[in-house]
């Protein structure tokens, strides 16, 4: 067997699974931690390293010894800014626990710096010069100006090491010093896997060829352990989700993507040598393998779920499980529709009737849920009279109104009255056989079982609404006093209800009038900085936030006005941008009043969490601003 080839591929597909690793930890902190300046300067770094590893499969099995020093070359741009992206990841991280006045000028110098060395590596031979192959791997031969680079690239790695170092002393809380250890391990992975050591003496003629690749095979192993530790890490930096939340997605996120893609590519390797040994075609077993070893892999995630669980939250398994119940067994508004329409449609074939409909019974008040086959407005069913109607009471249970057949939906206890059911008067006469009665009750049955699940329902999620800023507040001041104790009181409570309130009277007054000249949002931040576009004035720069909030609500595409995902947008704009009644609006979207107003409340309470989001972010970005100004 011929171990040096055998090697060599095995640190090709470890080198292309570093490169995966790499690309994928940068996808995820810029999706879900692109706010976090100590993410932000990881992912540069993470660009070098897939730079540097991108050159190194380029030049796998390269026989043009011309394009390969080229390529070779290349790499240089990733390494020569290395160390000036060392600095600004080490200074971020000090900045996470204490103030820090990094001079500005020397940054700028350090990237000036790598942008000259890359040009001098790729255009002249003052750095890198003379490429040649050692023990089979392709290196250049230092140039006059590789040494004090070289000095500078170990002193900024020390640097930066030692800033972790002081970092992780001045965290508070067990967690916070375990996770800052193992950004100091992994500290150094960059610095290893884009450093070209062979560029100092070469590789040794008098060791074996297979030991060198032993030891990039061990590196590179090394390398994206130590980059996933780092990313574990800065994946808490700043982040507002709960802990298990991060562990869970970054967990499954790994095994879904670089834990996937070296396991299609070891396949994939595997495969190539057996095409060989059974003198198929090429690439027709290794692309099926590495098809196939995705596939698994997924199932694999997917079936390990419960395991995946149990060893990320074992001291909370029971309330996460329940947590996860929940989310399981909560239906969508979309849901009840559909198991209701589902419902009348079975009641009207099952007493031949040409239609009919299902009324709920909200604010003393019949509001039109579903219908199928003839059409009934939302004014017949409005101007129903409940009291009137029971005086028709049959033996059956139903009622009889007009030409309809109406039976009540009421709760377990048959003590308060939910909804209605309306039939088109079927073709079939009172009373109904035992068989057909019995059907017709268990449907009934079932429809106020929905009824009633959906208003225990919106009990829970509106409790739950007036959690999320509170838990939002808690995930805030844990971000911070994780790491860092100073000025711990900049997080004041804010309470939904009064923002909610104030953003109505903004609305009710939007052109002109007491309640929006002496609304308290008038002092917030955005609306301060946006007065500078408004002829300094805060009451035009309200009334842009405002608009630029409703804006938001909007959804993609044709705008539609009964459409329920347009509903709250529509209300907004309509009732209060361009002035309309509530009537006016009501008859225009095909809702009652008495819903009308029960969506409204919905949509300035979505409105007033626009609006503290965008005070949020403004804060944001003047805190980030502000550490840049004072060096």
């Amino acid at each position: 067997m011929d171990w040096l080839n055998f090697l060599i591929h095995i640190n090709d597909v470890l080198t292309a699974s570093v490169s995966a690793t790499a690309f994928a930890l940068l996808l995820y902190l810029f999706f879900y931690n692109r706010r976090s300046r100590v993410a932000r300067h990881f992912n540069k770094l993470l660009g070098c390293i897939i730079i540097v590893y991108l050159v190194d499969i380029l030049l796998t099995g390269s026989r043009n010894h011309a394009l390969s020093e080229k390529l070779l070359r290349l790499q240089w741009l990733g390494i020569a800014f290395t160390p000036a992206l060392y600095l600004e990841f080490a200074h971020a991280i000090q900045l996470t626990v204490q103030e820090d006045h990094f001079p500005r000028w020397l940054r700028v110098g350090n990237l000036v710096m790598g942008g000259l060395v890359t040009l001098f590596a790729f255009f002249t031979d003052l750095v890198v010069h003379n490429g040649i192959t050692s023990a089979g791997a392709m290196h250049l031969h230092a140039g006059p100006l590789f040494y004090p680079f070289a000095f500078l690239f170990i002193a900024a790695t020390r640097w930066g090491l030692r800033v972790t170092t002081r970092a992780r002393q001045r965290c508070y809380t067990s967690a916070a010093r375990r996770r800052m250890a193992y950004l100091s391990i992994g500290f150094v992975a960059p610095a290893i896997g884009v450093f070209p050591y062979l560029l100092i003496i070469g590789w040794p003629a008098a060791l074996p060829s297979n030991m060198l690749w032993i030891s990039l095979i061990l590196s590179n192993l090394a390398i994206a352990i130590m980059l996933a530790m780092m990313a574990y890490s800065i994946a808490f930096i700043g982040a507002l989700s709960p802990e298990r939340v991060i562990k869970h997605r970054l967990v499954r996120f790994l095994l879904r993507g670089p834990l996937t893609a070296l396991l299609a590519l070891s396949v994939f390797g595997i495969g190539l040598t057996g095409e060989q040994k059974l003198g198929l075609e090429e690439h027709t077993l290794s692309l099926v393998a590495a098809a196939i070893s995705i596939i698994l892999a997924q199932l694999g995630v997917e079936l390990g779920k419960p395991l995946l669980d149990l060893a990320l939250y074992r001291h909370e398994s029971q309330e996460i499980a329940q947590i996860q119940e929940l989310s399981q067994r909560l239906l969508t508004t979309a849901d009840i529709e559909q198991f209701l329409e589902n419902i009348l449609a079975a009641m009207c074939e099952l007493l031949n009737s040409r239609g009919g409909f299902i009324a709920t019974w909200e604010e003393e008040q019949l509001h039109r849920e579903i219908w199928c086959g003839l059409h009934i407005s939302e004014e017949e069913v409005a101007n129903f009279s409940v009291p009137a109607a029971a005086k028709s009471l049959q033996t059956s249970g139903f009622l009889i109104w007009d030409d309809y057949w109406i039976a009540p939906l009421r709760d377990k206890s048959a003590e308060h009255l939910l909804g209605l059911v309306g039939l088109r008067k079927p073709d079939t006469t009172l009373p109904l056989p035992p068989t057909q009665n019995k059907q017709l009750a268990e449907l009934l049955a079932q429809a106020s079982a929905a009824l009633e699940d959906r208003r225990l329902q919106e009990i829970i999620l509106l409790a739950f609404s007036s959690l999320y800023d509170e838990l939002e507040e808690i995930q805030q001041r844990r971000s911070r006093l994780r790491y860092d104790q100073a000025e711990p009181d900049q997080f004041t409570h804010v309470n939904s209800e009064e923002v909610a309130a104030q953003v109505h009277d903004a609305l009710a007054h939007y052109w002109g009038g007491p309640r929006l000249t002496k609304n308290p949002l008038l002092d917030l931040q955005i609306v301060q900085q946006s007065s500078a576009q408004h002829d300094y004035s805060t009451i035009k720069a309200l009334r842009s936030i405002l608009s630029e909030g409703i804006e938001r609500l909007r959804p993609d595409g044709k705008r539609q006005l009964t459409a329920p995902e347009w509903l709250l947008y529509n209300i907004l704009e309509l009732k209060f941008l361009r002035g309309k009644t509530v009537r006016e609006v009501a008859l225009r979207l095909a809702v009652s009043e008495s819903s009308f107003y029960r969506k409204q409340r919905v949509a300035i309470e979505n409105l007033s969490q626009i609006i503290m989001e965008m005070e949020k972010e403004a804060h944001q970005q003047n805190s980030e601003r502000k550490p840049s100004t004072e060096s």
